[in-house]
């Protein structure tokens, strides 16, 4: 019973360094922040790091995101909510939920307002059936330097539906993209769950 609530809570803080990987692309530029925030989405998603993949299902709306994926058939739900400055994740197997602090959306503005960004445009391209203009994102703050690619649809009116490490090390791809309002009870704790402790493990 012990290494099985241990292995949950791997598979918790796991996912939750998944989601906070994920959010920091999503921040990196004003397109991006603008849909994490400000654009309400859903959205099949397919995340590829080396040689391993990972479909989900992504939800935002103007203050939240939720993201669900797979682990060894195990499901994940991770929400996260500027607006609360809380992290959640989700074992729905368990009826259980892992608690973590996040920074507030005007501490990552301010990050990205301190960055500079230049963006290359690299010509049209087709992602799946979508007709995108496909651009190289190179951001630097606080010295560190990132490079990608982005490929922002027309017909989704920019919306960036591949992103993608100039490596191949990672990609992120959205599929079946619906722009509009979201169900806001997809944002909040469900009801009968129970607060998994964190242990000795470190917070992301």
């Amino acid at each position: 019973m012990k290494g099985r609530a241990t292995e949950t809570r791997i598979r918790a803080v796991r996912l939750a360094f998944q989601m906070a990987a994920l959010c920091a692309i999503l921040f990196s530029n004003r397109e991006a922040r603008a849909q994490a925030i400000f654009r309400p989405f859903s959205a099949d998603q397919v995340h590829t790091t080396r040689n391993k993949t990972t479909a989900g299902k992504v939800y935002a709306i103007e203050n939240a995101m939720r993201s669900e994926a797979e682990d060894k058939g195990k499901k994940s739900i991770s929400i996260i909510r500027f607006d609360r400055k809380v992290m959640w994740v989700l074992m729905p197997d368990q009826k259980m939920y892992l608690e973590m602090p996040w920074g507030n959306p005007a501490e990552w503005a301010a990050a990205v307002k301190g960055a500079q960004v230049q963006r290359e445009s690299l010509g049209p391209e087709q992602v799946g059936s979508f007709h995108c203009e496909k651009s190289r994102v190179t951001a630097t703050y606080q010295g560190v330097t990132g490079t990608y690619l982005e490929w922002a649809a027309k017909e989704l009116d920019g919306f960036v539906v591949r992103r993608q490490d100039e490596k191949g090390s990672w990609s992120t791809e959205y599929k079946n993209v619906q722009l509009g309002a979201q169900d806001p009870s997809l944002f909040e704790l469900p009801a009968g769950y129970q607060k998994m402790s964190m242990g000795g493990f470190q917070k992301p």
